[in-house]
């Protein structure tokens, strides 16, 4: 076999090793979908209105910002979204209005599970 033969199997074969490398990696990674689900959205969005926190995303982690939507959130969860449900990372992407302490704190714990 000549050296150019080589050459030309041995650029084949890499090309195909890198080819089925990227097509490995890319099964490996979620699918992206970040629909919103709008008729479980609509039922936190039509409170906005009364809400006294709002949870967002913050460097990819869930976070709670104050009703005023400042800059700045009041505090970082460790909750990372790329763990989360594509539905409960749309919604959070989008913000999702919070009434109370307490459905602050059930919302987190069902997020953090």
């Amino acid at each position: 076999m000549s050296l150019r033969a080589k050459a030309a199997l041995l650029l084949c074969l890499t090309a195909g090793a890198l080819y089925s490398g990227a097509e490995a990696f890319r099964s490996v990674q979620p699918p992206a979908d970040s629909r919103l689900p709008k008729e479980l959205y609509e039922r936190y969005a039509v409170r906005s209105e009364a809400a006294e926190y709002v949870l967002k995303n913050c460097g990819n982690y869930v976070a709670v910002y104050d009703r005023d939507r400042s800059r700045e959130p009041l505090s970082v969860t460790g909750i990372e979204l790329r763990c989360l449900r594509a539905a409960d990372r749309a919604m959070v992407e989008a913000g999702i209005p919070v009434i109370s302490d307490r459905e602050l704190l059930l919302l987190l714990e069902d997020l953090g599970s």
